[in-house]
């Protein structure tokens, strides 16, 4: 027998095995965390049979699925009708013709050598039970009434057309929503509020310009510049009191679709209006089961919060193309942090990190530290390579 027709014989065991009365119900797999975010090991079918094995990053704040062009054309996705990956042991399938018309841009992450090539959204994690166990680094789906959920259990609002989650917070004495959004790597709220609270509460504020994962974007744009960074004392969520909440006041933002405000087209895409999300920063503290068909996640405490995820050089950066720029300095009570660095400068090298084609999350780690210490840094500007000794400060 060929090998091409064991290769067939060995995916139509795997499909009837997984389809099948003894199938598995839930499948679990590794998932590398780089600068806030899961990037799930996943392997997709091809049309013999075989795998290819890949990072998707998993984005509980986007709807449609998407690929990569490489791995579209591997898979033969132009001529097929159906998209088939495994999680663990489960198979997961979707419509080609619902994928995102934009197409995943592959990239390395730390920590892996594999290539992200994917991501897996929430319009498709929508339809199982899955869990976010960060202590684990793993990623479980599981088919619907098949776990057994442990944590504190927090309703939540779910737009079936996205799959979109959000839940209902108190913020000193407020009501709000919130998305739980896994995929941005931290915390952002509307501007307007932020600065609501700050009237009330200026001792919330850090400084302006959004520095380490809160740069969750590096767009480059005045939703970052300009943003403002808060400590929140608390956020109650049903039963679950949220503390010490590192958030970005986030101001407008270019790009967005139709021209729309930020939080307005972001607010769109869920059940009910929200002025933000919670984001990794706050939901690695957990190991989160999100029931989609209950409407109810379930929050198990693993880790206490991380009050100096913030202390890092006070540069706002920019990334195109796998190279990152200043897009501004940061400042706190109005003076800038680090001298001899302007707006459009090229981030060669962060000590011994060489920063062009550097995952965001080794960007991060190499300019966070303990505050007071020292960064040697390498820019460039005009074609001109120059250094910079820049200080971590405490955020």
């Amino acid at each position: 027998m060929g090998v091409l027709a064991i290769a067939h014989l060995a995916y139509a065991f795997a499909v009837s095995s997984t389809l099948g009365c003894g199938a598995p119900t839930a499948g679990t797999t590794p998932f590398v965390l780089d600068g806030n975010r899961m990037y799930a090991v996943v392997d997709f079918v091809r049309p013999d049979g075989s795998t290819h094995r890949a990072l998707a990053f998993v984005d509980m704040g986007s709807s449609a699925m998407s690929v990569s062009d490489s791995l579209f054309r591997d898979l033969h996705l132009g001529a097929r009708q159906t998209l088939r990956f495994f999680v663990g042991d489960l198979l997961v399938t979707a419509p080609v013709g619902k994928l995102a018309p934009a197409r995943a841009t592959a990239h390395a992450v730390k920590g892996s050598r594999l290539r992200v090539e994917a991501t897996l959204p929430a319009g498709v994690l929508q339809h199982y039970q899955v869990v976010f166990d960060y202590l684990a680094h793993t990623l479980t789906l599981a088919r619907v009434g098949s776990l057994e959920p442990s944590g504190v259990a927090v309703p939540f609002h779910l737009s079936s057309e996205t799959g979109l989650a959000s839940v209902d917070a108190s913020i000193d004495g407020q009501r709000y929503s919130l998305t739980i959004d896994n995929g941005s790597a931290y915390t952002w709220i509307r501007q307007s509020t932020v600065q609501g609270w700050l009237r009330t509460h200026p001792d919330w504020e850090l400084g302006v310009g959004a520095v380490g994962p809160a740069n969750m974007m590096m767009s480059g744009d005045s939703a970052e510049t300009n943003g403002i960074l808060v400590r929140v004392p608390e956020i109650a969520v049903g039963d679950l009191t949220l503390t010490h909440v590192g958030a970005l006041g986030a101001g407008s933002m270019r790009g967005v679709p139709g021209g729309a405000a930020l939080f307005d087209w972001y607010s769109a895409k869920n059940a009910v209006p929200v002025v933000g999300w919670i984001g990794g920063n706050v939901l690695q503290r957990y190991r989160l089961t999100v029931d989609y068909n209950s409407h109810v996640m379930y929050f198990q405490k693993i880790a206490e919060p991380d009050l100096r995820d913030l202390d890092h050089v006070g540069l706002v950066l920019r990334a195109e193309r796998g190279r990152y720029s200043v897009a501004s300095v940061a400042t706190k009570r109005g003076a800038p942090l680090v001298a001899g660095v302007q707006p459009g400068d090229v981030l060669v090298r962060i000590g011994d990190l060489a920063a062009d084609g550097a995952s965001w999350g080794a960007i991060f780690e190499a300019l966070g530290g303990a505050p007071g210490e020292r960064r040697e840094l390498v820019l460039e500007r005009d074609g001109k390579r120059f250094n910079v000794t820049a200080k971590v400060t405490a955020f």
